[in-house]
């Protein structure tokens, strides 16, 4: 079982830089788009997104900076974030199916856990508990550290207020 990306929802992977540095595990799950949740260059990852996804287009890819820290100001990052996934899984001009994203970080637990769950509380209008939950029961070892947790409890206040 491939342990550096998950499923999470159709199309919505979680995995680490590991997954992301692999074009061939991308493009064997099709993956059209790449968000990598960390601070610094991309060096790393210059081969994979260089490459191409199958059909010959790049990667889509979005860099947001951030580090692993409770402090860090995730909140002013999750929209940016959310919106990117969401781009990513509709449908775009150019052809009806939806496409594939990998949601990423170093190890696939706590920044790039923050981005999915803050799109599925956004996405599905559920709690950060519930999105919490989901993303879990596919990758055990997804917890965001205190301070994003704390930030993502906000975020889902702004989701509930914003539809009322």
């Amino acid at each position: 079982m491939n342990e550096t990306m998950h499923e999470i929802t159709s199309g919505l992977y979680l995995g680490d830089i590991f997954a992301a540095r692999n074009p061939s595990l991308l493009n064997d799950h099709q993956i059209t788009h790449v968000l990598t949740i960390a601070r610094g260059s991309l060096g790393l990852l210059s081969n994979t997104l260089d490459a191409t996804a199958d059909g010959g287009k790049a990667f889509k890819h979005l860099q947001i900076e951030l580090d692993d820290l409770p402090d860090e100001k995730l909140l002013e990052r999750l929209e940016e974030g959310v919106q990117f996934i969401d781009s990513a899984l509709s449908p775009s001009g150019d052809t009806t199916e939806p496409g594939k994203i990998l949601v990423h970080c170093l190890q696939g637990m706590s920044r790039s856990c923050s981005f999915v769950v803050a799109y599925l509380v956004w996405k599905k209008n559920i709690s950060v508990s519930q999105a919490l939950e989901i993303v879990q029961e596919k990758r055990k070892k997804a917890r965001p550290n205190a301070g994003f947790y704390r930030q993502l409890q906000e975020w889902e206040r702004r989701c509930r207020d914003s539809t009322d």
